[in-house]
């Protein structure tokens, strides 16, 4: 079953977080209205959650549908394949954007996006190794 108690208890949790969240921020306990904006957020996402864990219990064609697209081989493919896209456009736009901001001066916004392009190919390469191994 792919929603589960668990599922739906975090979903909860989400609503009553977000509860918390904007109720401190309303209360001027917590200063940045970040919070408030944190806490409606969590609401809303937590409620569609709920509605979602709900309709799934409830539906038998739209858990076939959900059970369908959690375990489809094609789907799992197009996700990999979707992640291996999004990996290599992120660098490439993350290098060119690097080189952009070298022109223009801005040696602090290189120096971010040179790093987060280290970090990228750091966790690429470490977790080739371990796929290497287990496959």
């Amino acid at each position: 079953m792919y929603y589960n108690n668990k599922r739906l208890a975090l979903s909860i949790f989400w609503v009553v977080l977000g509860i918390v969240l904007l109720a401190l921020s309303v209360a001027d306990v917590l200063d940045s209205s970040m919070y408030a904006g944190m806490g409606g957020a969590l609401i809303v996402v937590g409620i569609f959650q709920i509605l979602r864990n709900l309709r799934y219990r409830k539906s038998t064609d739209y858990r076939e549908k959900i059970d369908t697209e959690a375990g489809d081989e094609r789907n799992r493919f197009l996700r990999m394949k979707s992640w291996a896209w999004t990996g290599y456009i992120v660098v490439l736009v993350q290098c060119i954007a690097s080189v952009v901001a070298m022109v223009l001066g801005k040696s602090e916004i290189q120096q971010v996006l040179l790093c987060s392009v280290a970090l990228i190919v750091g966790v690429y390469w470490i977790a080739y190794m371990i796929l290497a191994r287990k496959y």
